[in-house]
């Protein structure tokens, strides 16, 4: 026990038989003040010896007792004699130490830590600063015995450098809000911009497994999750859910304005691109085996809504999926699960989100620009032809009823006077019935060996023959 502590025991000693004669509140006071007395002295009213003795330790009940308590020291043997002297380097015995806080006395020892930041393209400026911006030389309340850190939460050391607003938005990034940034970021030296410790997918498919799994997996990866997730989502924190940098459609219009530009202003929209999740109804963000990123091959997903009757307008669409089951002839964009060959899924200026015109009423003025969208895979010929032996089996000797049908300064037949555009239980996609104002007309078509014959309600029965007589006397045209 020290001297001086000894003294102030003495006096309390001497003090102590005449407590009772001293009044109530200023006994109080003095019994304050000697427990005061009592508490042990801190290691730095300890007065420093001028030499170091060679036979003790640095860390002893009066002297550097703040570093020996620490639960985290430097290293295990600490307090052992001379150890300190690894790093600390007397002046000739005195208790004097020469410390240039550079990195050189740490790399010595970590020198896996100082090889890295070596080679690396990006070094924490800290780290090149020193180490001991960061870490306690000596020891402290974490493994790494971080300066000022208790637990895993880094915020309060790398906000000393870094700006604090990074989470200040409402939907925070797990690992930032409880401050893990080193499980993001390299606290020393990286090969990859911002100190991060790996890349774009294989960074945050981390924890994110899932999505990881099912990008490596899948045929068609998006092409911001190749460059990185952050071209989309805010590492730390945002605004909106999933710290999405921006409302949906808005961050998809950052490389697909074209697009986006067509469903916000098409005359006849497609509900889904614009209500809902919009772009995310049809379209994974990260990786598809359906092309373009679709959820699902893109016949399914179509039918996945058009399950059912569904309202459009004054108009009630059918259920698409029982008719496919139902009426098998299908049609060859349908077979090819290829929907979107006649429909732009995103809107368009056609009635039904078609991408070419088409005739919408049963009878029409011929005008080939009204059949653009039979024409992207049929002949023109079809309909231009008078005459032909070649271009269509649908015709009477020579004559093409196609022509005849179709090609008419009044009452020209659309085409799907005869024929269902998505299925039918028919060959050629021959309708059973076609509506008429209110009438559900029937085509009563017969297929037979050399033609066929039909009875609807705009004329009457009528059989064509492929070998029949010519119908004009002059050569056929095709």
């Amino acid at each position: 026990m020290s001297a001086i502590l000894m003294v102030k025991q003495q006096a309390y000693s001497q003090r102590r038989p005449t407590l009772g004669l001293i009044p109530l509140p200023l006994r109080y006071m003095l019994c304050a003040a000697l427990l005061w007395l009592l508490l042990p002295l801190p290691a730095s009213a300890v007065e420093a010896p001028e030499t170091i003795d060679p036979d003790a330790s640095c860390a002893t009940g009066e002297c550097h007792t703040d570093i020996a308590s620490l639960p985290h020291i430097h290293w295990s043997d600490f307090a052992e004699v001379g150890e300190c002297e690894t790093c600390h380097e007397s002046d000739e015995g005195a208790h004097v130490f020469e410390t240039d806080g550079s990195n050189e006395n740490c790399l010595d020892c970590h020198d896996e830590i100082g090889e890295k930041m070596e080679s690396a393209k990006m070094v924490h400026e800290a780290a090149e600063d020193g180490c001991i911006d960061c870490h306690d030389p000596h020891g402290g309340h974490t493994p790494a015995r971080l300066v000022g850190i208790r637990s895993e939460n880094l915020k309060s050391l790398c906000f000393d450098c870094h700006e604090s607003e990074i989470l200040d938005e409402e939907v925070k990034h797990g690992p930032a809000a409880e401050g893990a940034c080193n499980l993001c970021h390299d606290p020393h030296a990286s090969q990859n911009e911002a100190l991060l410790l790996d890349k774009g997918v294989d960074l945050c498919g981390a924890c994110h497994e899932e999505i990881a799994e099912g990008i490596k997996s899948a045929k068609i990866v998006h092409e911001p999750v190749e460059d990185g997730c952050v071209d989309c989502h805010n590492p730390h924190s945002g605004s909106h859910p999933l710290m999405l940098s921006g409302e949906k459609r808005m961050i998809c219009n950052e490389c697909h304005d074209d697009i986006v530009d067509i469903a916000e202003n098409a005359s006849v929209d497609h509900s889904p691109a614009l209500t809902g999740d919009e772009c995310l109804t049809c379209h994974t963000p990260h990786a598809s085996n359906a092309s373009p990123n679709l959820r699902m091959p893109e016949r399914e997903l179509c039918l996945s809504c058009h399950d059912k009757p569904v309202e459009s307008g004054d108009t009630e669409l059918m259920d698409m999926k029982t008719w496919l089951e139902e009426n098998t002839q299908w049609h060859e964009p349908v077979t090819e699960d290829d929907c979107g060959s006649c429909h732009d899924p995103h809107g368009s200026n056609h009635f039904r989100i078609l991408r070419d015109p088409f005739p919408a009423k049963f009878y029409n003025k011929f005008d080939l620009e009204n059949f653009g969208l039979c024409f992207t895979c049929h002949e023109e010929t079809l309909v231009l032809t008078e005459y032909t032996r070649n271009l269509t089996n649908f015709r009477n000797g020579n004559q093409n009823l196609h022509f005849l049908h179709v090609n008419r300064e009044k009452k020209g037949r659309s085409c799907r006077a005869c024929h269902e555009v998505h299925s039918s239980k028919s060959p050629l996609h021959i309708r059973a019935s076609v509506p008429f104002g209110k009438w559900d007309m029937p085509i009563n078509f017969e297929k037979m060996e050399n033609g066929g014959s039909c009875a609807p309600g705009c004329h009457e029965d009528f059989d064509y023959d492929r070998k029949a007589t010519d119908v004009a006397d002059e050569e056929p045209k095709s």
